[in-house]
């Protein structure tokens, strides 16, 4: 079976370097390739892997002979691949840390990526396509819509939920029983104690709502 990171940027390679970690267990793919839709980096090469697209996959591999993985941290990005990816019937695979246990009854969709020193809690609830980089503290009951990206040194509580598309940066701390809503962004380092609603970025200690995310994207060019 092939892996195709779909995403070839620092993302997909963190991401490659975690299904090698993976596979040094479970022997679960004979080979890697990154999958782009750029085309100024198809033809090329990511940590000496064959950068291809997304056509060019399937009609090498099969649809039953590849998988794939999405690597990409902007919500909304994520969304439209992973309709993509899963409109033309291939299979979009999970990749979860060695030491992370699913805990019985946790529900969780197609896609989720879960790094090293983070973990799924009891009676978890998510949705597809759900990141949780590394170190990331999550408490239990937590409901996850489709997309959320929940970064580095992210504390969130117990009984929280984060709808979708929504984006928890580095070191933010979401006090439990809170509700964020679809399409937000928790900025770095920010202190959430009230509930969020849709479209809202909040920063600062407690948070409060800096501007409204009416682009819908995270990361603005």
């Amino acid at each position: 079976m092939v892996l195709g990171i779909y995403g070839a940027s620092g993302l997909g390679t963190e991401f490659q370097g975690l299904a090698e970690v993976i596979n040094q267990e479970k022997h679960q793919w004979d080979e890697y390739v990154f999958i782009d839709d750029d085309p100024e980096k198809i033809g090329s090469t990511l940590v000496d892997l064959p950068v291809i697209g997304f056509q060019q996959a399937i009609k090498k591999y099969g649809i039953e002979g590849i998988e794939f993985i999405l690597a990409i941290g902007e919500p909304v990005v994520k969304d439209h691949v992973f309709q993509k990816v899963n409109d033309a019937g291939c299979k979009i695979t999970s990749l979860l840390h060695p030491d992370v246990i699913v805990p019985r009854g946790a529900v969780l969709g197609k896609g989720l990526v879960v790094h090293a020193r983070s973990g799924i809690p009891p009676c978890a609830n998510y949705g597809n396509n759900v990141l949780i980089q590394g170190t990331a503290i999550t408490g239990h009951n937590l409901t996850l819509g489709d997309n959320v990206v929940i970064s580095s040194l992210s504390f969130v509580g117990g009984d929280v939920t984060i709808e979708k598309d929504t984006y928890i940066a580095p070191g933010s701390c979401i006090r439990n029983g809170i509700h964020i809503g679809e399409n937000a962004i928790v900025g770095m380092g920010a202190v959430v104690t009230k509930d969020v609603p849709d479209n809202a970025v909040v920063v600062g200690n407690p948070a409060k709502i800096l501007r409204y995310n009416e682009k819908g994207r995270v990361f603005s060019k």
